[in-house]
């Protein structure tokens, strides 16, 4: 049966491998910072108290929920403020998915079976859990080590990362990562992630950063993935996605596009057709 799985990947760092999402503990001499918490297949706090006893800060990269659905097991999480969630569809990643599954019930109502599942997996449950905004530069102090909140927006509107300036090493969640899940933040458009995507890119290289890791990256990447990969997705078209699908309740055409690179190995992205408008 799947359980969470650990590695070494710096010193006093662990990564929690979570069916297919990596969470992050990085622990300083006083406390501990849990980057993340998972699809909550399993007890997330339970699991982390087993791995150490300090004090415990919970922060997430972004408000989707296969990064989220652990958060009602804790009394705090800090969030981007611009994920903040309010549980309504106000809520960029809740209209959209409540927008699609009633368009979907309504034209194939067999589906109505996986209510359940989809409210299990796709639907962050609110708790009591108080949600704390974040601000660019924002920093945690975990003693002996200091982790600083950058915003690189556009797979969600508040996704952030998380830099640590000793190690000049960066923990990115999905903001830039083997593939782009640009269709649950349907009012971005590639471009404007593309201009996101360098500005980030120059301003961390800036500060000396080389090395970062995402939340579904089996390795650690050079931070130039970042500036290349930018560079291709804003050369993105509907004509060059390898899959185009029509989506109930969806306003355009979802997209599908993947290209070799010979630096990276491969750069994926998912978008809606509409997102490619200048």
């Amino acid at each position: 049966m799947f359980r969470y799985k650990t590695a070494k990947l710096r010193d006093r760092v662990t990564r929690i491998k979570d069916g297919i999402v990596n969470e992050f503990l990085i622990e300083g001499d006083s406390k501990a910072l849990l980057f993340d918490t998972g699809l909550d297949l399993f007890n997330i706090r339970e699991f982390v108290a087993s791995l150490t006893d300090k004090e415990l800060i919970v922060v997430n990269s972004h408000f989707h929920p296969d990064h989220a659905n652990g958060n009602h097991h804790f009394e705090k999480v800090y969030i981007g403020e611009r994920d903040l969630p309010t549980f309504t569809t106000d809520d960029v990643y809740f209209k959209l998915v409540d927008d699609i599954v009633a368009a979907v019930f309504e034209k194939y109502p067999k589906t109505k079976k996986l209510q359940k599942w989809i409210d299990r997996l796709l639907m962050t449950k609110p708790g009591n859990t108080q949600y704390v905004p974040l601000k660019d530069g924002d920093t945690f102090d975990l003693g002996g080590k200091t982790l600083v909140v950058k915003d690189f927006p556009g797979h969600t509107p508040g996704s952030i990362t998380l830099l640590d300036p000793a190690e000049r090493f960066i923990y990115a969640g999905d903001a830039s990562d083997i593939d782009i899940w640009m269709f649950t933040n349907p009012g971005c458009s590639l471009h404007t992630y593309a201009d996101e995507g360098r500005r980030y890119y120059r301003e961390v290289a800036a500060l000396g950063y080389t090395k970062y890791r995402g939340a579904h990256m089996p390795l650690t990447h050079s931070i130039s993935f970042m500036r290349d990969y930018a560079e291709w997705i804003d050369r993105l078209t509907p004509q060059k996605a390898f899959l185009k699908l029509s989506v109930p309740g969806a306003k355009s055409k979802l997209c599908f596009a993947a290209a070799p690179s010979r630096k990276h190995i491969l750069f994926t992205s998912i978008y809606w057709a509409h997102q490619c408008d200048r």
